[in-house]
């Protein structure tokens, strides 16, 4: 670029400070994606996300929901091991069936849990003053 007289000076000028500015702002997202990333709860996030396949992760979900499930229902029946056998039948089939209900609706319930999460900790997407 040749500059020849003020006026390309001025103009010049006027657009290397501009584009300073453009940069620093990329600066300063680039930051807190950076920050962001290194966030023990993103680190853990991405580390599983690149160790195991979404099937596995699924089907930890599906066996941890199953086993949540029933140690809830268990406690609000009373157990398995309380009471009479009526009581023992109906805390299984309760169990059983809340146990199969989670399964079939994992992807529901992950929609539901990813949305709550969303909700509780939104996330800054823009970062320029």
């Amino acid at each position: 670029m040749r500059i020849n007289n003020r006026q390309e000076l001025k103009e010049a000028i006027e657009k290397l400070e501009a584009q300073k500015k453009l940069q620093e702002q990329e600066l300063i997202i680039q930051f807190h994606n950076t920050a962001e990333s290194f966030k023990p709860s993103n680190i853990i996030k991405s580390a599983i996300e690149n160790i195991a396949p979404a099937g596995i992760i699924s089907s930890v979900l599906k066996t941890a929901g199953s086993i949540g499930v029933g140690l809830l229902t268990n406690k609000l029946v009373g157990g398995a091991a309380a009471g009479s056998a009526g009581k023992k039948i109906f805390s299984s089939l309760l169990s059983q069936t809340a146990s199969k209900s989670v399964v079939n609706n994992i992807d529901t319930i992950k929609a539901y849990g990813t949305a709550i999460i969303h909700n509780l900790f939104p996330q800054k997407k823009n970062y320029v003053e």
